[in-house]
C-alpha cells in the first residue's frame, strides 16, 4: 500500500506517544505488530531522509577556512554545526523546503496487522494506526 511520509511521521508520532502513556503496550501483540511495520518500512524510509537533511545541514554550515572542515557547534548548541547569521537562514529554509517535499512522497510500505488491538485506544490512535498494524 503506498502512504505518504507525512502519515508515516504521523504515525510514528502516536506511537511514541501510546507507548509514553502505556509503556506496557511495547510488550503486546500491537507492541510487536509496530515494532515490525517499523523495522520493515519506517528504518529505511526515516534513514533516507535523515541522510538528506544532513547534507542540506552541511552545505550551509561553515568550514574551517584552510583545511575546509566543517566546524562544529560547541557543548550547549541545539545545532550539530556552527553557521553564519546567513548560513542559518539557509539552512532553516531548506529544512523547510525538505520536510514540504518530502511530506508529499508517497511510499510503499509493507502493512504488520495486529489482529487484537488494545480496546483503549484513542480515536486518533486507531486512525493513524489503521491499515498499517491494526
Amino acid at each position: 500500500m503506498k502512504i505518504t511520509f507525512e502519515d508515516l511521521r504521523k504515525f510514528n508520532q502516536v506511537t511514541a506517544n501510546l507507548f509514553a502513556r502505556k509503556p506496557v503496550y511495547r510488550e503486546s501483540k500491537l507492541g510487536h505488530a509496530i515494532k515490525r511495520f517499523t523495522d520493515i518500512n519506517l528504518i529505511k524510509i526515516f534513514n533516507e531522509y535523515n541522510n538528506e537533511l544532513e547534507m542540506a545541514r552541511i552545505d550551509h554550515c561553515l568550514a574551517d577556512p584552510i583545511t575546509k572542515a566543517v566546524m562544529l557547534a560547541s557543548g550547549g548548541s541545539q545545532r550539530m554545526y556552527q553557521y553564519s547569521k546567513e548560513g542559518l537562514k539557509a539552512v532553516l529554509k531548506a529544512e523547510i523546503d525538505l520536510i514540504e517535499k518530502w511530506d508529499k512522497k508517497e511510499f510503499e510500505v509493507k502493512p504488520w496487522i495486529c489482529l487484537e488491538p488494545p480496546k483503549d485506544l484513542t480515536e486518533e490512535e486507531m486512525e493513524t494506526m489503521k491499515r498499517l498494524v491494526i
